[in-house]
């Protein structure tokens, strides 16, 4: 505690899961902005980079922030988003030759963010918090969607005796052809995560989703299809 009174620049990273029921679970976030606000520096700026749906940063965060340190964000400290993207185990991929999106509540949070982040990585300016939020998001469930496609083609190809790996590869020799490959453990703890959050913040807003939904339930299905 007595280091982030210190702190000019407080980031956040905590796990994002879901309940049993597939609905974001932000205890770790509440938590963590609830200790950091009661600890805060005054003209600190605190990041958020957790994954989470748009809007948590601003509407979940600062809140806390607020309350829990009696300050106004704006006037006494700043907010600011940037998505974590560490790939445990991948050295080609490693913290220091990244892009690592960055975006603050105003120009001049964002700025001073970049050359933070500069310092070890590359930053990359977003639009708004919202915009990276949602950037975080899609990263994954792009990634989820793809490996669904190549699920459900295996199921398709493994009841016409055909082995997919043998397809996949004839059809990786066009120019266009994005190469994903299926499997019973999809992304590790993101990509079965990471679709729900987006999913649930689209249904508070009237919108059901379908195709993330779809690819969701076939890559929930491969592990006991694989068993």
């Amino acid at each position: 505690m007595s280091e982030i009174k210190k702190a000019d620049f407080v980031l956040i990273a905590v796990p994002t899961p879901v309940t049993e029921s597939k609905e974001p679970d932000l205890f770790c976030v509440r938590s963590s902005v609830e200790t950091v606000g009661r600890n805060l520096k005054k003209g600190a700026v605190v990041v958020l980079e957790s994954r989470v749906y748009p809007g948590v940063t601003k509407e979940i965060v600062m809140l806390l922030l607020e309350t829990n340190s009696g300050m106004n964000c704006g006037v006494d400290f700043k907010i600011g988003y940037s998505p974590e993207r560490i790939n445990p185990g991948d050295e080609a991929h490693g913290i220091s030759n990244i892009t690592k999106i960055v975006s603050g509540m105003d120009d001049e949070t964002t700025e001073v963010l970049a050359e933070l982040y500069d310092l070890i990585t590359t930053a990359f300016k977003a639009r708004d918090i919202r915009t990276a939020e949602a950037a975080k998001v899609i990263e994954n469930i792009q990634r989820d969607l793809n490996i669904a496609l190549m699920n459900e083609l295996s199921l398709i190809f493994e009841r016409m005796d055909i082995d997919i790996m043998d397809v996949i590869g004839a059809a990786a020799t066009k120019w266009n052809f994005n190469v994903c490959y299926p499997g019973a453990g999809v992304g590790g703890h993101c990509l079965p995560v990471d679709p729900y959050y987006l999913v649930t913040k689209a249904e508070e807003l009237g919108y059901h989703s379908k195709v993330i939904t779809a690819g969701r339930a076939v890559n929930d299905y491969m592990p006991l299809h694989v068993f």
